[in-house]
This record gives C-alpha cells, sequence and structure tokens, in this order.
C-alpha cells in the first residue's frame, strides 16, 4: 500500500510540473516585454517572437524612460534626458513605437503603436511636449515639437498617415482618421496649425510658418483641404463631403 502510495505522488507531481512547464512556455512565447529605467540604459527581450523593449535614460535627470512591445517583432524603444519622460508602446505584428525627449528644460515624448505594421514615432526638445498615436494596420504616426512647442499626430485606421511638427513656442494638431487618409500640420513662431481628415482618402494640410498665425484644414468624405499662411487656400470636395480653411491668406468651404 505504502508502494502505491509513493507511486501516486511521483505521477501526481510528475503532471504539476508538466504543467508548470507548459505555463512557463506559454508565458515566454506571449511576446511582452518592458522596461522601466531613470538614469541607466535598460533592454528587455527580444521575446521568441521577436517582441523587443529598449529604454535609456541618461545620467543628468531625474528622467523617466519605460517602454511596452508586445507581439511578432513589435519594437518600443523610449529615450530621455536632461530631466525629461518618454514612454513607447508598440502592440501588433512589426508594431514600431519611439519616443524621444531631451531637455535641457525637461521635454515629454508618448508614442504609440497598435496594428500590425503601425508605426509611431514622438520628438521632443527643449521644454516642448510631442504626442503620437498610430491605430490600425500599417498606420503611421509622427510628431516632432521643439522649442517649448506642442505636436500632436492621431492616425487611426489601414493606412492613415498623421504629421505634426511644431517648433519656436508653436502648437501643431493633426488627425487622420479613415481608411487612407492623411493629415498634416506645420506650425513655427509662435503659430497654430490643425488639420484633420476623416474618412476614406481625405487630405487635409495646415501649414502656419510666419509669426503668430493661425491656419485649420478640415477634409471629410475623401475631399481635401489645404490652408497655408504663404499661400491661397485649396478646397476640394468629393462625395458630399466638407473641405474647408480658415487662414490668412483666405478661407475656402
Amino acid at each position: 500500500m505504502r508502494k502505491g502510495i509513493v507511486e501516486i505522488g511521483v505521477a501526481t507531481a510528475a503532471i504539476v510540473l508538466a504543467l508548470m512547464v507548459d505555463r512557463t512556455v506559454a508565458f515566454a512565447g506571449s511576446g511582452k516585454e518592458s522596461c522601466s529605467t531613470t538614469s541607466a540604459d535598460v533592454t528587455s527581450g527580444p521575446s521568441p517572437d521577436g517582441a523587443e523593449a529598449t529604454c535609456d535614460a541618461e545620467t543628468n535627470g531625474p528622467n523617466d524612460a519605460t517602454a511596452h512591445a508586445s507581439g511578432e517583432d513589435a519594437d518600443a524603444t523610449s529615450d530621455a534626458s536632461d530631466a525629461s519622460d518618454a514612454e513607447a508602446t508598440a502592440k501588433g505584428g512589426h508594431a514600431d513605437a519611439t519616443a524621444e525627449a531631451d531637455g535641457p528644460s525637461g521635454s515629454e515624448a508618448i508614442s504609440s503603436a497598435k496594428g500590425d505594421d503601425a508605426d509611431a514615432t514622438a520628438e521632443a526638445e527643449n521644454g516642448s511636449m510631442a504626442t503620437s498615436s498610430a491605430k490600425g494596420e500599417d498606420s503611421d504616426a509622427t510628431s516632432d515639437a521643439s522649442g517649448g512647442s506642442d505636436a500632436e499626430a492621431t492616425a487611426k485606421g489601414g493606412h492613415a498617415d498623421a504629421t505634426a511638427e511644431a517648433g519656436s513656442g508653436s502648437m501643431a494638431v493633426s488627425s487622420a482618421k479613415g481608411n487612407k487618409s492623411d493629415a498634416v500640420a506645420e506650425a513655427a513662431t509662435g503659430s497654430n496649425a490643425q488639420a484633420t481628415a476623416s474618412g476614406t482618402g481625405s487630405v487635409a494640410e495646415a501649414f502656419a510658418l510666419e509669426t503668430g498665425s493661425n491656419v485649420t484644414a478640415v477634409a471629410t468624405k475623401g475631399s481635401t483641404a489645404i490652408g497655408s499662411d504663404t499661400a491661397a487656400p485649396i478646397c476640394t470636395l468629393k462625395h458630399g463631403g466638407k473641405a474647408k480653411v480658415t487662414s490668412p491668406m483666405g478661407n475656402c468651404g
């Protein structure tokens, strides 16, 4: 009887061990990597399916660099220096998110790429803030802010593309929502630019490069709206949509 009990106990232990091994393999193969640091370089991964998270923080902080990556060959990289914060999140097959924040007066960069082949890049320096969010297959969002500026780019939808660039105390906001939609906003020297494209194939571009200018462009349902403070506006309607521009060089729509 004692021998039988021992054999049962051994068999039970073997089953438990097998379950533990299976659980460990499942966790290792889940493709989730993350890192966080304030004054060093840290890398997590790559996991068995290629996900990798990289965090770099210079010693002249305090800094805060965090990164999260999940999905086949997903890549998230954050880089913070001179009392700045950087956060990058990549989720999806071959998704790529990069956030870079530099001083000297402290900056903040946040990027999020969610979807297969989604790409988000945010770069901020000299007390600026840059935010990029790409959501959807092959979507792309890029923001670049410098000189105490704010830049925000949002791309949502398959192949949607949003770009925002701001410099010298300016604000640039771009939003592309819809399959193959495209939005570009560029601002400089204390100006404001806002571009909003919604609906399949819509295009909105706003350029405010002269001191203190304000330019907005809105396009829907495949229409095109292009506004600038150095050229006449362009509004092209399609599919019963809307194209509207407000700028120092004139309005349309």
